[in-house]
Parts: structure tokens; sequence; C-alpha cells
């Protein structure tokens, strides 16, 4: 891991919030900018869906990506997922080289997560998007699961119990997520303009 010997001169914007509060369109709407991007829900998904046996984790099988996140924060730390995005910056840099200026990552859902990208660069933003729980289930309710208020719950309590809620207390920006798209692409586009980007 290269990157960890000495800061780079980009700068990392990290999006967290609770599910289904509009992170990936905010990402969406930043990488339509031409921002490279990385997800760290991605990098675990193509990780989870790697392994031939997941039996052993817990001596039953792991049939949810987000059980299998919550496994590998307890066995290895809690920064765990954003060690596994370096390999992915590392990368990106590469193909940008000295024209990289801004590197998004979206869904950061701890302090150490946070910790580890703020050393990796000399400029770190971190964006939170907030919807209410109405609006975040109904958000669910669109994806088509039957389970979305038992699945929601679920999802809310296992990210805050890996420390979200100080993660989304420390953001730098709030963009709350309540209304239309078209709302929410103005939102970005404003604090686009803030960062030049």
């Amino acid at each position: 891991m290269r990157l960890m010997k000495k800061k780079q001169g980009f700068v990392i914007i990290g999006i967290t919030g609770l599910p289904a509060s509009g992170k990936t369109e905010v990402a969406n709407f930043i990488k339509e900018m031409g921002i490279p991007s990385i997800n760290m829900g991605d990098v675990i998904r193509k990780e989870f869906q790697k392994m031939d046996d997941l039996e052993n984790i817990t001596n039953q099988r792991v049939c949810d990506i987000g059980k299998y996140a919550d496994y590998l924060r307890k066995k290895e730390g809690m920064n765990t997922i954003a060690k596994r995005c370096i390999p992915e910056i590392e990368k990106i840099i590469d193909e940008k080289g000295d024209n990289l200026r801004y590197i998004l990552i979206e869904g950061i859902r701890n302090i150490e997560e946070v910790e580890l990208f703020r050393s990796l660069t000399d400029k770190f933003v971190l964006i939170n998007v907030t919807a209410d729980k109405n609006t975040r289930f109904e958000r669910i309710l669109k994806r088509g699961r039957e389970d979305a208020s038992e699945d929601l719950d679920e999802r809310d309590r296992r990210e805050i119990g890996w420390g979200l809620e100080k993660v989304m207390k420390d953001a730098d920006i709030v963009i709350i997520n309540d209304s239309s798209l078209t709302d929410l692409k103005y939102k970005v586009k404003e604090i686009s303009q803030i960062f030049d980007l």
C-alpha cells in the first residue's frame, strides 16, 4: 500500500448517511461532473461474491452483505472496509496522475474510516445526506422488498452500531434530501460550485 507512505494532493469527498437517504443519487450527480469514485459497498460486494464458502464465518450461511460487513468490522477492525478501498484509490491515482483533483468515496460508516481517509490527503470533505424516516421507508418500498420496515430498522440499528451517527454529526456539509431528484441535483450543483468541481 504505497498510498499510506505520504499524504496526497487531491481532495477526498466522502459521502455518509443512513440507508435510503440518497447517498447514491448524490454520488451519481457528482460522478456526472467527471469525479472518479469508489463505492465502499461495491468493494465489499465484490469480495462477498468471490467467496465460495461463507459457512465458516459464524457456522451458518451468511446471506446478507451487511452482516458480512459487520463480521469483517468485528474481526478486522472498524476501518477494514476503508483499507480495502486503498487499492482502488491507488488505481485512480495511477490512471489520473497529476490531473487528479478529487476522489469520491461513497458509503462511509464510522469515524475510523473517516480517520483513515483523512490520513491519505491534506483535504477531506464529508457530506452527510439525510432524509426523514418516512421518506427513506418509501424509497425502500419502491425497491420492491416485502420486509421494508424491518429491513430499514435492522439496517439503521446495524449502521448506527458501527458509529454512523457520530460520522453524520461530524460532516462538513449536510444535504437534506426530502424532496425531488431535481431539487437534490440543484443542491449538489450548489456544493460543486463551492469546490469548483
